[in-house]
């Protein structure tokens, strides 16, 4: 009798548990920034040079003003870029929409999406590796805190990668 009492005192006592849901630490979130990223906060006045990395991977990822730039690897190999910069989660971009798309609209205008032409065929643009990455909207004014954060896809697998801002393109 004892023990069926302990394993049913047992059994209360953890469905009770298995009810209650982790209490959520209330940490206050007061966006720092209130207005759209603009495209000079993330390009400067001519265009920025970034490190970024991925899978293991590492190199420097330049984006000039209007759409192009290059990432250049560690053994000094340059690949081709285009990029879109400053969408919405919710925007449609080459048939796809942001990995952080949850249907809220936002007007912050963070995330930017670059395809790499790895394969260097420039007239083929459907090999072109995709990046699709948000900026860090909290640290923005911030330089040395300057980020980005996002997935990639090799052969339809995701991938993280994250860069970091390193200086603006010279004038």
């Amino acid at each position: 009798m004892k023990k069926f009492l302990l394993a049913i005192s047992f059994m209360v006592v953890t469905l009770s548990f298995a009810q209650f849901q982790p209490i959520k630490p209330n940490i206050p979130f007061v966006p720092l920034l209130t207005t759209t990223v603009q495209e000079v906060d993330v390009l400067g006045s001519y265009g920025s040079v970034w490190k970024i990395y991925w899978d293991g991977w590492e190199a420097t990822l330049v984006f000039f003003k209007g759409g192009s730039g290059y990432i250049e690897t560690a053994d000094r190999k340059k690949y081709n870029l285009t990029y879109m910069i400053l969408k919405n989660p919710q925007d449609n971009i080459a048939g796809m929409t942001g990995p952080g798309y949850t249907g809220k609209t936002t007007s912050l205008g963070h995330r930017i999406v670059f395809s790499v032409d790895f394969a260097q065929t420039p007239n083929n643009t459907q090999d072109d590796q995709r990046f699709d990455g948000y900026i860090f909207t909290q640290t923005l004014k911030t330089p040395s805190k300057r980020a980005i954060a996002g997935i990639t896809w090799w052969d339809g697998i995701p991938f993280g990668f994250y860069a970091t801002y390193w200086y603006d393109v010279p004038g």
